[in-house]
């Protein structure tokens, strides 16, 4: 199938989203379709302020070119075989006739639907609940719109996309790349008191609480030691326990491997795919019981689950990991296991199947 990939502006900074975007289009490529990413520069709905100059410097681009530019991204490794451009606006004139047009992101999925049907039959991926992002409440509930084929990453956006599209929509859940995140070190042979955790300063992720859990943990247990991993290169000051902080690391499988605890304080999520590797690295998890981490964690067989925003039961349950061996290994064990079934092989495969039976229906 010759598929077009319809993103949002290139973002310089890693971005759970795109990602997984970005591994489709690679295995899709891999599978032996003719791929191309479009990377909108403008949109109808800008986000935030800090945009506006990359918007403004995509637009002088092609204010001089008024045509798509061969782009990629920094920080993620796209297949040669898939082509990948930068354009202007989402509009028939920049983007190829195709079998499928496939985005993600709620004002993209609304400018697909006014595409020509030559582009392709419209998919579009939701990775969130939208409306926790934006205050365009009404916008986000009209790209559920009828005329996209919509594609859920979790079971409790089903619900949601039903109440306001006719459509009910598949669900393909979000996988891990095996190739790049494994287990290396027996977990058996891993410092209990060494912890990771992605840090950020956006509300949603909750790294406040895991800073608080953190400190709590410190007073019982002194000398434990704290990875801190993020994609803004600003470290917490003075958290009240010794850490390493990593900004956008290249070697997270290593630092994964090197740690025997994670933790994830998030409010919202998605999905979760820091926890998903952590697990396939060998990790034993502490994570907030939020939608986005419950189609892939049980409490007590896989992980551990509290409440978000209680730091208090956050250092409660690492506490208990520290002191627990056989616990611990257990959760790290069993969550490596059931990971392995989360690969982009087989959520590709599901995809494509929805692919086709599009193609096949228009046909008809």
């Amino acid at each position: 199938m010759k598929i077009n990939i319809i993103l949002p502006y290139l973002s310089k900074r890693p971005g759970g989203g795109l990602k997984v975007m970005y591994q489709y289009a690679n295995q899709l490529s891999e599978n032996g379709h003719d791929v191309c990413i479009y990377h909108s520069s403008r949109t109808k709905w800008t986000q935030r302020a800090p945009k506006y100059f990359l918007y403004l410097l995509a637009s002088l681009r092609h204010f001089v070119f008024d045509e798509a530019q061969e782009i990629q991204p920094t920080w993620f490794v796209l297949s040669p075989r898939v082509k990948s451009v930068e354009i202007p606006k989402v509009r028939d004139r920049y983007i190829r006739d195709a079998d499928i047009v496939f985005c993600t992101w709620w004002a993209t999925a609304i400018e697909i639907a006014q595409l020509h049907p030559s582009k392709g039959a419209k998919f579009n991926l939701v990775q969130d609940y939208e409306v926790v992002m934006t205050d365009k409440k009404e916008l986000v509930h009209e790209s559920y719109s009828p005329l996209v084929n919509h594609i859920v990453i979790a079971t409790y956006l089903k619900p949601i996309l039903q109440k306001y599209s006719s459509k009910i929509p598949a669900v393909i859940p979000n996988a891990v790349s095996h190739q790049d995140f494994f287990t290396e070190t027996p977990v058996q042979e891993r410092n209990p008191k060494k912890i990771i955790m992605f840090y950020s300063r956006g509300s949603r992720k909750g790294s406040k609480y895991g800073l608080r859990s953190l400190r709590e943990v410190a007073k019982v247990f002194p000398d434990i030691e704290v990875i801190l991993f993020c994609a803004e290169n600003i470290p917490p000051e003075n958290p009240g326990f010794k850490f390493s902080f990593h900004h956008l690391p290249g070697n997270l499988r290593e630092l994964f491997n090197s740690a025997a605890i994670f933790i994830s304080p998030s409010l919202h999520e998605g999905w979760g795919l820091p926890a998903m590797e952590a697990m396939a690295c060998g990790c034993a998890c502490v994570c907030t019981e939020v939608e986005g981490h419950l189609d892939f964690m049980t409490n007590g067989e896989n992980a551990l689950l509290v409440q978000p925003g209680k730091p208090l039961e956050i250092s409660k349950a690492v506490i208990e990991l520290i002191t627990n061996d056989q616990l611990r290994w257990q959760l790290a064990d069993t969550a490596r296991k059931h990971i392995q079934s989360f690969s982009w092989k087989s959520s590709t495969s599901l995809l494509e199947a929805e692919f086709r039976r599009a193609v096949k229906k228009s046909v008809n």
